[in-house]
């Protein structure tokens, strides 16, 4: 599948798109990006609100950005054996919580990306429950940010 192909695909399935005018993060941002290749068969978009706060400046919060980054695959062996079982239980607990359980599943089984921000509040989640060894995940790919 073409760039092309993958965006006009996310468009068309209600990806969020950006249409602001002047923005100075428009020519790097995935939102504006997807935005160029919205199928004109569709009379409405789902947009950002140009009115909300830092939207059109180099602040906005629904900036993604338009290169692929390293997203992990599948947690299936987050978990080692070497692993104090308080550590485990506390993690697994505050993941389910956060992600709730399906959902939590669906990342652990692989069929979420685990983006590169949700990895680095996964280590800290390790961190604060006393692990200070290695977080790995199953696998990693390259893809956008979405």
């Amino acid at each position: 599948m073409t760039k092309e192909e993958l965006f006009t695909e996310k468009a068309a399935n209600g990806y969020t798109v950006c249409y602001v005018a002047g923005c100075p993060l428009s020519g790097q941002c995935l939102r504006s990006s997807v935005g160029k290749y919205y199928p004109s068969r569709l009379p409405v978009a789902k947009c950002v609100n140009p009115l909300h706060d830092n939207v059109g400046t180099d602040k906005c919060p629904l900036y993604r950005t338009g290169s692929k980054v390293q997203m992990a695959c599948g947690m299936t062996g987050l978990f080692t054996d070497d692993m104090p079982r308080s550590v485990v239980s506390q993690v697994r607990g505050e993941l389910m919580e956060r992600y709730k359980r399906t959902t939590y599943f669906e990342y652990r089984k692989g069929n979420k990306l685990i983006s590169p921000a949700m990895q680095a509040d996964i280590r800290k989640l390790f961190r604060k429950a006393g692990w200070d060894g290695d977080v790995k995940f199953d696998s990693y790919v390259e893809d956008y940010d979405w």
